[in-house]
């Protein structure tokens, strides 16, 4: 009986072991990048993609992303931001512009190294996506417009 207990305590103990991964080691120019730049930074993970090294870290109770290439050279770094908390000029631009009436569903602040801040936007209406990337004077860089899947209603 007591052989019947311990052996599923013992192989629950155990499964934790065997689902962990070994630790992501960045290279050495990331690494060095990240602490110069973010030094009071708390990296709560390294992951390694198919190109490209992420760092995931917290500053200022803000969770924040920084990628580099495989050979260590920083890409970006974006953390999430309310919708609020975009400059004036690129809302205008939202409203001025063909984007005008679509919901907003997602903001976020880039740095790369061409330019200091960069603010990715997420819109949307019932049958497209965009992202689009504005400039802080409300310049769009670039958009990148999809169909958006249709769900159907169950009893249709």
């Amino acid at each position: 009986m007591l052989k019947v207990l311990l052996l599923p305590a013992l192989l629950a103990s155990a499964l934790p072991l065997a689902a962990q991964t070994s630790p992501v080691t960045p290279p050495t120019s990331a690494k060095a990048h990240l602490l110069q730049n973010y030094p009071k930074a708390e990296v709560r993970e390294w992951k390694q993609g198919a190109k490209n090294y992420r760092a995931e870290f917290k500053l200022k109770s803000e969770t924040y992303k920084a990628t580099y290439t495989a050979e260590g050279a920083w890409v970006r770094t974006e953390h999430d931001i309310n919708k609020e908390e975009l400059p004036k000029a690129v809302h205008r631009a939202l409203i001025a512009g063909k984007y005008n009436g679509w919901k907003i569903d997602d903001a976020e602040e880039h740095a790369t190294s061409e330019h200091a801040k960069l603010f990715k936007v997420k819109v949307q209406t019932e049958k497209q996506s965009a992202e689009l990337f504005f400039l802080p004077d409300g310049q769009m860089m670039k958009e990148e417009v999809k169909e958006r899947k249709v769900k159907e209603k169950k009893g249709s």
